[in-house]
């Protein structure tokens, strides 16, 4: 018999923005935070146009007329029945592998029109990471044009079952497509399995009749939104309820499981307590957690979160009880808590890409073995791909998650305008520092000899200060006439230079480029 999980899913939707959190047993699991100004393009398809073919990458960029071209590897447009082999095959497969690996030029030409689907969104500088491996991936079912495979999910490991699962599918599907049946089809009823098939076959053939008439350039094929997927991904027999706080978005949902499981209709509830939905449930904390750079442990100590352009670090901070008796033990414990917040951080804030550990250091190698096994245990419950290099002898644990889209912080903060995300600004002495070479760089174009600095307050006062020494120190240097002018909103390492004569801004023209 089962073990039922207790699992719930609360949806809450603001002018300006949606929110979606998936519970298991009272713990919050997942949590999904989308602006109203977010432009979803995951899993959308597009009819794309191959910009630039590298064979030294084996790799082409895609134009699909986004802002910028799309990535395209080899492992993308090559047979997929390697990888689906590997991931979901039986040994009775009958699917035939090809044994020559094909290069990108031989597979692909500049200005070839070619069907793309995004599998990583843009962040930052890149790109979108694009495959021609197109999938629709519905309840029950994953539909893959251009295979003839059929996969069952490893949860299934009745054999005659799978094979069962897998005749029915072979039986009733089309031609062009292959199918994977998910952990949640595996026990749909024939009926079930039927419908979604010709749900997502109607889809594929749609897509395919809009590649042929649309022009370049252009989507082809829209993914569902984020409520959609959620119910699509989470909602099984093990969901309790579903919790909403807007009525349009409560009808949606009901409509759209009327299609798919009419029977688990009334598990789809509208949230009317005058109550917060996430503040009743309590995951606003979280969430809160969620936009802090430092994360506070249950015992002491804490985590900082750093993100750079190439990897993001977590530092391991201890407590005031690790400097005690039994310090070898508190560190234990302090990374263990470690462990788990790090695995509900990861999840939280859609983390991806590279990142770097640093334990608190453990002199035990016993101590640093628990502490690996005590992480993996914490990331099961991911359904994000995670893996991890163990504890280094300097303390460092290398991870990588798997990133399809710009992690929340990305997604709900800004760069710092004084700091331009660099998380410090320059000291005032810096930033006298910096106008002095200014006006080195003004006194040798020679064409201003009257200037007006427009300063913030702390540095008009440190050029006046001790009889005005540094203001008569930069005129008697350079031979100018200055005048200084104090800006009240200006940020402390803040400047402008004016021509006095003229009125020009010339700030810019001495500036140092960075």
């Amino acid at each position: 018999m089962r073990n039922h999980n207790k699992r719930e899913i609360l949806i809450s939707k603001t002018p300006y923005d949606k929110r979606i959190a998936v519970m298991e047993n009272g713990e919050l699991m997942e949590l999904v935070v989308e602006s109203k100004e977010t432009l979803r393009v995951l899993g959308n398809i597009y009819k794309g146009v191959v910009q630039k073919v590298l064979p030294g990458l084996q790799a082409a960029f895609i134009d699909m007329g986004l802002e910028k071209a799309g990535f395209l590897h080899v492992d993308d447009v090559i047979d997929r029945n390697i990888q689906l082999r590997k991931d979901f095959g039986d040994d009775d497969d009958k699917s035939r592998v090809r044994s020559i690996k094909p290069t990108i030029d031989q597979l692909l030409k500049e200005g070839q029109e070619i069907m793309v689907q995004i599998t990583k969104e843009p962040i930052s500088t890149k790109g979108a990471r694009l495959t021609t491996h197109i999938l629709f991936p519905g309840r029950f079912l994953v539909c893959m044009p251009g295979t003839d495979f059929i996969g069952v999910s490893k949860k299934e490991r009745d054999h005659s079952r799978r094979r069962a699962l897998k005749t029915l599918v072979r039986k009733i599907k089309s031609e062009d497509v292959g199918y994977i049946v998910r952990t949640n089809g595996l026990g749909e009823s024939d009926r079930e399995i039927e419908s979604q098939m010709r749900s997502l076959e109607a889809k594929w053939a749609m897509t395919k009749s809009a590649f042929e008439e649309a022009e370049a350039y252009s989507v082809i094929y829209q993914e569902s939104d984020s409520t959609e997927t959620t119910l699509r991904d989470y909602f099984s027999d093990s969901t309790d309820f579903v919790y909403v706080d807007d009525r349009v978005e409560y009808r949606a949902m009901k409509s759209y499981l009327r299609v798919l499981s009419p029977d688990k209709m009334d598990r789809i509830k509208l949230w009317s307590d005058n109550t917060s939905l996430f503040e009743h449930f309590r995951i606003e904390d979280e969430y809160e957690k969620t936009l802090h750079r430092t994360v506070k442990l249950k015992r002491g100590g804490s985590l900082v979160i750093e993100q750079t352009e190439a990897l993001l670090s977590i530092d391991i901070n201890t407590g005031p009880k690790v400097h005690g008796r039994n310090q070898a033990k508190n560190i234990l414990e302090t990374n263990i808590d470690a462990c788990h917040e790090l695995a509900r951080q990861m999840r939280y804030r859609d983390m991806g890409g590279l990142i770097i550990i640093d334990f608190i250091d453990m002199e035990s190698e016993e101590d640093r073995q628990t502490i690996n096994n005590e992480f993996k245990k914490s990331i099961r419950k991911d359904k994000t791909p995670v893996s991890f290099v163990p504890i280094s002898p300097f303390g460092l644990m290398e991870v990588t998650r798997k990133r399809v889209r710009v992690n929340l912080m990305t997604e709900k903060t800004n760069s710092c305008p004084t700091c331009h995300g660099r998380g410090f600004v320059y000291s005032i002495e810096t930033t006298v520092s910096e106008m002095d070479r200014w006006l080195a760089r003004s006194q040798k174009d020679g064409t201003h000899r009257n200037i007006t600095m427009v300063l913030p307050p702390p540095i008009i006062e440190m050029m006046v200060e001790n009889r005005g020494e540094y203001f008569k120190y930069m005129e008697d240097k350079y031979g100018l006439e200055l005048d200084l002018v104090e800006w009240d909103n200006a940020q402390i390492n803040e400047y402008h230079m004016f021509d006095t004569k003229s009125g020009d801004d010339i700030t810019h023209k001495y500036q140092f480029k960075y």
